[in-house]
């Protein structure tokens, strides 16, 4: 037996289709279940009715539950009144994993979910932002790797400090310490001189004990280090990159972002070049608005 994903039997739409995934939703009555199929693509709603079914299969429709796993066959038809616009008309399933009783419902407090985050991430909004995650990282490595840089990584352990870093987590390193990395910029700085243009993406971690929502123990990072660039150029490349970034998620997540509430059509007009302003003009803006900060200081978000 073949099975297509979600997506590929919505394509499809009409005819005999075998899908598997995850139960979304479920819910039931004497003669009839409705059960919402997830899976990495998409979610569709699948009608069994009792009078279709021997009471095998019946009875093992009535036990579905919340994300236990299963595979389905039957005849899929557009139903405007259906979640994502089409139905499965169910005549075969079988449930291959079966589940615990699911302790996420709609309202949960953000510590909740925290605690539950292995069960969160099968929501449909964690799996919208992991997409875009995803595809957010495609596009830096595309943007990069078309330009001809070479994409290389240095140690998780660091003997020091990045220029400008802020507290380090120390970690015993056999008869030494050592210290998780806040940027690959030490290593980096030695590779440029045999490569010329090098990028990376990975994690960074910073000890700062500030329980703000701009503050993060660990972060992911793009950075990029180019040789015999000046400042107007890694403005430039700056630049590019963020238009290149969001050009690729609209074009390739546009439905993730959309389920996300975000405005496409404001995406859409994020165009190099962007608009530059000095350091000093800068300044004199934030005076405006009433925050007074001393020439020379570092400009914090």
């Amino acid at each position: 037996m073949e099975f297509i994903s979600i997506k590929q039997a919505m394509e499809k739409s009409t005819g005999q289709v075998n899908i598997r995934g995850w139960c979304y939703r479920v819910r039931n009555s004497n003669k009839m279940a409705f059960i919402v199929l997830r899976d990495s693509t998409d979610i569709i709603q699948c009608v069994v009715e009792k009078s279709k079914l021997s009471d095998e299969l019946w009875n093992e429709a009535l036990k579905t539950t919340m994300e236990c796993s299963l595979e389905i066959t039957g005849e899929i038809k557009k139903d405007e009144r259906a979640p994502t616009g089409y139905e499965i008309s169910v005549s075969s399933l079988k449930i291959i994993g079966e589940s615990d009783t699911f302790p996420i419902t709609k309202d949960q407090s953000p510590e909740f979910l925290l605690d539950q985050r292995h069960l969160w991430l099968r929501s449909r909004k964690m799996t919208a932002i992991l997409k875009v995650r995803s595809a957010v990282f495609q596009a830096i490595r595309k943007f990069f790797n078309d330009k001809g840089f070479y994409e290389e990584y240095s140690p998780m352990f660091s003997p020091t400090s990045c220029e400008g870093g802020s507290t380090l987590f120390e970690v015993k390193y056999f008869d030494d310490i050592m210290y998780l990395t806040q940027s690959w910029q030490l290593y980096a700085e030695a590779m440029i001189s045999a490569l010329e243009k090098i990028y990376t993406i990975s994690p960074c971690f910073r000890a700062e004990k500030s329980k703000t929502s701009r503050h993060l123990s660990e972060f992911w990072m793009a950075e990029t280090e180019i040789a015999w660039y000046k400042l107007d150029d890694i403005l430039k490349n700056a630049e590019d990159l963020v238009a290149f970034i969001v050009k690729y998620v609209v074009e390739h997540n546009e439905e993730e972002l959309k389920f996300l509430g975000q405005n496409i059509e404001k995406l859409k007009k994020i165009k190099t070049p962007f608009k530059r302003i000095t350091y000093t003009q800068a300044l004199e803006i934030l005076k405006k608005d009433g925050l007074n900060v001393e020439w020379g200081k570092d400009l914090r978000t």
